[in-house]
């Protein structure tokens, strides 16, 4: 009678007992290579204007908001999404204003920390003019 007791105790611990799967201790390959996006904000500010952007790197792709308010102009504020190729970032904006839904080309040309926005032919990104007058500095997003 004791063995049996014995051996009925002994089966409930090992059944009660979770262990884990050899399966469950392996993590697929993907879920190894993948890093979060990385997330950065940048800003110009002036006396009288400011633009923000918000880009969220994933690979080369760069989505992202971007904010223009400047003064004697209507404010307008939209999504990105583009690519970056080497230290230039040509993107889509799809921004409102008077609202109004629009869609332009927006080139920056990464420098350090900042961003600076292009200007000119967007096929061909040697062209593009650089403002460095309105350098966007990394700040911390909110």
């Amino acid at each position: 009678m004791k063995l049996r007791k014995f051996l009925i105790l002994a089966s409930l611990f090992v059944s009660c007992n979770p262990q884990t799967k050899e399966t469950d201790k392996k993590t697929s390959p993907e879920a190894e290579t993948k890093t979060p996006p990385a997330i950065n904000c940048y800003r110009y500010a002036s006396a009288s204007d400011t633009i923000m952007l918000k880009v969220i790197h994933i690979g080369n792709s760069v989505t992202g908001t971007l904010v223009y308010s400047l003064k004697e102009k209507d404010k307008n504020k939209g999504t990105i999404q583009g690519n970056m190729n080497g230290n230039i970032l040509i993107a889509d904006y799809t921004f409102m204003s008077e609202g109004t839904q629009s869609i332009r080309q927006v080139a920056f040309k990464k420098e350090g920390n900042s961003f600076v926005e292009g200007y000119g032919d967007f096929k061909n990104s040697d062209s593009l003019n650089f403002n460095t007058s309105m350098k966007l500095a990394e700040v911390d997003c909110q």
